[in-house]
């Protein structure tokens, strides 16, 4: 912790101030990478995000701090933590100072780093099955910062595990496909990945590196080209198009890239994809997998 000006490996001294207004306001935004076999999967674009995310939120810097050194301790904490295989998590706050609503009376903004140990890489075959959810989605304000604002997103979770589900999907304003309760969605349809606009939703890194590895710049075959999918693209999809599409997937850093094969209760897929994981999902997790390695 910053405020702390120092790293701890003591679970009793990892303490927040209960009145820095990220705790009691929701004044705060965070982000988080995963760390395999000692490397930091694509952390120079969760910081920029992460300070997107500043920005939009009105929130600075901790006094003395920048950018920089923020990765600076974030790679030291990894590095203090041992550990080869985890999840970093990154946090912003306004900062303590009292339990008004206004960041004026916060002594300085405060910055939080925790390494926890990673888990295995979910098993992709057996698919996961989603819902549309009825929980209003986050304004695109507030849908496009990763807020720590995330009642929304537990009451999305607990609402598709209330309906025999994994996940629920939001749906957007405008009323097409959004995103999943942490992660992103797309769909693959005669030989394109698609994937929602990010206006409403947040933009994922995890997605958006889905794409390069399908499309490839320089010029070599993409993750599924051996599938026939070798354009990826930005597109509105109705919760229709998603459930009669070749394939859908759920993708995010936590989950990699997750099959769906049921949508509300509907089996998904077309083909031997259907209800069942798909042969693009399942490429496209052994390929996210081995770029994060």
């Amino acid at each position: 912790t910053r405020r702390a000006g120092c790293i701890t490996t003591d679970p009793a001294a990892m303490v927040v101030p209960f009145d820095d207004h990220m705790v009691h306001r929701g004044h705060g935004v965070f982000d988080t990478a995963h760390v395999c076999d000692g490397r930091c999967h694509l952390l120079d674009r969760h910081l920029a995000r992460f300070d997107r995310s500043m920005r939009s939120a009105k929130l600075k810097p901790p006094a003395g701090q920048s950018l920089g050194s923020m990765r600076d301790t974030i790679l030291a904490t990894i590095a203090a933590s041992g550990l080869r295989d985890a999840q970093v998590r990154y946090y912003a706050g306004a900062g303590p100072g009292g339990f008004a609503l206004s960041h004026d009376e916060c002594v300085d903004s405060t910055f939080y780093v925790t390494v926890v140990k990673g888990r295995a890489a979910p098993d992709p075959n057996g698919g996961v099955s989603v819902v549309t959810s009825d929980v209003p989605i986050k304004p695109p304000k507030f849908a496009t910062v990763k807020s720590v604002n995330y009642l929304p997103n537990a009451m999305v979770v607990a609402d598709a595990h209330e309906r025999g589900a994994d996940y629920g999907v939001w749906m957007t304003e405008r009323g097409f496909v959004g995103e999943g309760p942490s992660m992103n969605l797309a769909i693959v349809e005669d030989g394109v990945f698609v994937t929602p606009p990010t206006d409403d939703v947040l933009a994922g890194c995890t997605v958006r590196r889905a794409m390069e590895l399908i499309t490839r710049a320089d010029g070599a075959d993409g993750a599924l080209a051996h599938l026939g999918v070798r354009d990826a693209r930005h597109e509105d999809i109705t919760v229709q198009r998603a459930k009669s599409a070749d394939e859908a997937m759920l993708i995010g850093s936590v989950i990699w890239c997750q099959p769906i094969v049921r949508w509300d209760g509907e089996e998904v897929g077309t083909g031997r994809a259907r209800g069942r994981a798909g042969p693009c999902a399942l490429a496209l997790h052994e390929a996210l997998l081995a770029d994060f390695r």
